[in-house]
Parts: structure tokens; sequence; C-alpha cells
């Protein structure tokens, strides 16, 4: 297996001190690249300078202090990371992100290995809890995305399969693993509908689910919303986005070893606080042009793709590692029959830690930030709270 660094952060001590002379201040975070837009900062000079200095006494080179993050070619959902990249947050707390090029499977068979190529995987979901049910020794510390499913059908049905009664009986397409089929059967169960009676067919790829409902072989099918958006040109629309039945259903989330978060615990931690300082970022709608901008350019994907994915179709980011949400999308998968998650406790494989002690430490530097305290609550909601 070959793995592609594409992108390196890594800084020689003399580089470092003049990526840091570089910064400017003025994000919704505090210090930023100078190509970055001037908005309101929330930080105090005093916690823009301890952040500067806190930078300096971390070895950037040493592998304590690296993490190897995947990132698929093409990329938008780990918008966060990208920007937390960009905006030189990483190099301010103190730890070496690389972006490795790695499909979800390349990246799950890496960690679980042991290997040194790759520490990290953001995309995703559903592989990486089959890989925890057959016994992988994976940890779920935080997330990367949520929502972002829907349901389609040719433009003339939408209104009649806004009704969920209507799914019995149904002749439904999708990629395998689609989360939105995941979490409509769920709700199929609530309401009494006959999910056994839905004729449901995997196909290959996205645009054969489109294909296969304008052929009229299948009545409705499950993509995610980019891509539903993007292929609606060739005749289908969208009948509801499935955040409309389940609010901040889990979806991507970042997944290492426990050998891996053993050995690199602090820098996870701050790799945690450079990635809520570019959430907060990514939050302030003064910021959009810029974020488009850069996540063209660094994915390849059009402006109007990067707009659509993050910021008008029903795909959210988040980094709250959803503990509740993960156990239910868990058993739920268990239910439709894709493994068998009886022989293993997906909570042993959930560390919300990690990313409490980078929340707390962002607090601590600015406790009255809005953004921080309503990721506070966010945290109390759906995790076993540490904080």
């Amino acid at each position: 297996m070959s793995l592609k660094k594409f992108l390196t952060a890594a800084l020689t001590p003399a580089l470092l001190a003049a990526a840091l002379a570089g910064c400017g201040s003025g994000s919704t975070t505090g210090t930023q690249s100078t190509a970055a837009p001037a908005t309101e900062s929330a930080q105090t000079e005093s916690a823009q300078t301890e952040t500067a200095e806190a930078a300096q006494v971390y070895d950037l080179t040493a592998e304590e202090n690296t993490i190897r993050f995947a990132l698929p070619a093409g990329q938008v959902r780990t918008a966060i990371m990208t920007l937390a990249d960009e905006l030189g947050y990483y190099t301010e707390e103190g730890v070496n992100v690389e972006f490795v090029n790695s499909s979800g499977t390349e990246a799950l068979t890496a960690i679980t290995t042991g290997n040194s190529d790759l520490d990290v995987l953001g995309t995703g979901i559903v592989p990486t809890l089959n890989f925890i049910a057959n016994g992988s020794d994976l940890v779920i510390y935080a997330g990367t995305a949520a929502e972002g499913g829907c349901v389609i059908s040719l433009p003339e049905n939408v209104e009649y399969y806004k009704d969920l009664e209507h799914y019995a009986g149904a002749r439904a397409v999708m990629v395998r693993n689609e989360s939105a089929w995941v979490i409509t059967r769920a709700k199929l169960l609530e309401l009494g509908v006959d999910v056994d009676s839905i004729e449901l067919v995997e196909v290959g790829d996205y645009t054969n689910v489109v294909q296969a409902i304008t052929k009229g072989e299948a009545d409705i099918g499950f993509l995610p919303t980019e891509k539903a958006t993007s292929l609606a040109e060739l005749g289908t629309e969208i009948v509801y986005e499935v955040g409309e039945l389940d609010p901040n259903y889990v979806c991507c989330r970042q997944v290492t070893s426990s050998e891996k978060l053993a050995a690199k615990h602090d820098a996870f931690v701050r790799f945690n606080i450079a990635n809520l300082r570019a959430w907060e970022f990514y939050s302030d709608e003064a910021n959009r042009d810029y974020i488009i901008s850069v996540l063209a350019e660094e994915s390849g994907q059009t402006e109007e793709y990067v707009e659509n994915y993050l910021f008008v179709n029903r795909t959210k980011l988040t980094l709250d590692p959803n503990e509740s949400g993960i156990i239910s999308y868990y058993n739920a998968l268990g239910d439709t029959g894709y493994f068998d998650t009886s022989a293993v406790d997906v909570a042993e494989h959930i560390d919300t830690s990690v990313y409490a002690e980078a929340l707390s430490a962002v607090l601590e530097r600015y406790p009255d930030d809005a953004f921080y305290q309503e990721k506070l609550t966010l945290y109390r909601d759906y995790n076993n709270a540490l904080i």
C-alpha cells in the first residue's frame, strides 16, 4: 500500500519563527494568515501572545507532535481542518499536521495496523463502525460533519414521497453504506412502516442512483445532498433532507487507534484546539467568500460546488464527538443487517476526553466567547459530560 503525502505543514525552527512573525490578528478567533479577511477578534491581546509563545515550545519536527490526517483528493467535508492549516492555527498551537491522500479503507487499514504513515481518518462513519464491530482497535474522538443526506425522486413524485407512509412497497436505490437510508429506515420503523416491503437495490455510483429513478427502475433514491444537487440536472429533485427527520445525526467522525491516541495525546489536544478556532472562523459569515476561495483552490472543486456544499445544503460541519449519536447509529446499522453489533460495545471505542480538554482550553482562554459557550452546551447535550 502506498500513501502519497501531498501537503506537509512541518516547519524548521527558523521557518516557524518567520511564520509566527508573518501572522496578523483579526480572525474571529485571533491570529491568522495575512491572506484571510480581517474581522473582529474574539481574543484579547494577552491571549494572542500566550498562543504564539506556547507554539514555540514544541518541536514541530518531532514525531510526538505530528499528526497525519487522511484527506482524499477533492474532499470538501474536511473544510475545518483545511482552514486550520491555511490560517496557521496548527503552527500556532504547536502541532505539525501532514495531509495524506488516502481512501477511507486504506486509511482505516493503515491506522489499525499501526502504520506510521497515517494517524487519523476524518471522513465516513459506516466503514469505521464496521471495522470496530469486527474487532479493530479504533477510537472515535471527534466529529467532522453531521447530517448531509437526502431522499430524491422524480419532480412529479416529490409531494407523494414527502409522506413516509408511502415508502411501504416502494422501489429504492442507493450506493452501499449510504447514511441517508440508515436514518430514514430508523424513522420508518418508528412510524410503523413495513421496511421489509421496500425493494432496495445497491448500485455502483451516485450517477447510477439518479439514472435508476429517471429510467423508471426505482421510485426513490438515497444520496449525499451535494451529489443530489450536482446531479439534479439529470432529472430528479430532493424530496427531503434527512436532517429534517433526525437533526444532527452523525455523519463523518474523526477516528484513530487507542495506541496512537495515547502516544500523541497532547498533540491531539492541540490539534483539536486549532480545529475549534477554525470552526469559529468558519461560522463567521464575514469569512464566507474567503473560505469558498480557499476550499475551491485546495480541493480542486468549483466555487459554486464549495458554496453549495458548505453554506447552502444541509451538511453541518461539527467537531463535537456526539457520543449518543454514534451509539444510536451503530445500533441502527446492526438492525439493518450491515454487520453484527452484538459482540462489540461501541461505547468502548469512543473517547470524548481529548475534545473536552481542547474545548476547556479555549474556554479558559476566551471565557466570554459565545461560540465556545454554545459548543460547551452542545457537548453536554450529546456526550457523557467531562466538563
